[in-house]
């Protein structure tokens, strides 16, 4: 919620998956005037150190269950995103 906050309040549109399981991405962003999709998938870390093997496992899911095929012939460009987190730590990487 608070990532799809950002970017509402930012200007963009978007698209929050809140019931998980629907075979969607947890948040879409959109930018149709740059013909631009961020699509970002998140998942809490159990440690630490899981912080990036989260991440790598959020971008295969996201390649997995295609979340960004659905807008090859709507955008130029889509962005991927996986985003871990635990406690107070976060990381994100790009796809």
């Amino acid at each position: 919620a608070f990532l799809a906050g950002i970017f509402t309040g930012a200007g963009y549109t978007v698209d929050s998956n809140k019931e998980h399981g629907e075979g969607r991405s947890d948040i879409v962003v959109y930018d149709p005037v740059n013909s631009r999709v961020a699509v970002f998938e998140a998942k809490y870390s159990t440690a630490l150190s899981r912080l990036s093997a989260d991440c790598n496992t959020v971008l295969q899911q996201i390649d997995e269950r295609m979340y960004a095929k659905e807008f090859e012939d709507d955008y130029d460009t889509i962005l991927c995103y996986g985003i871990s987190f635990f406690k107070m730590r976060c990381l994100a990487e790009k796809k």
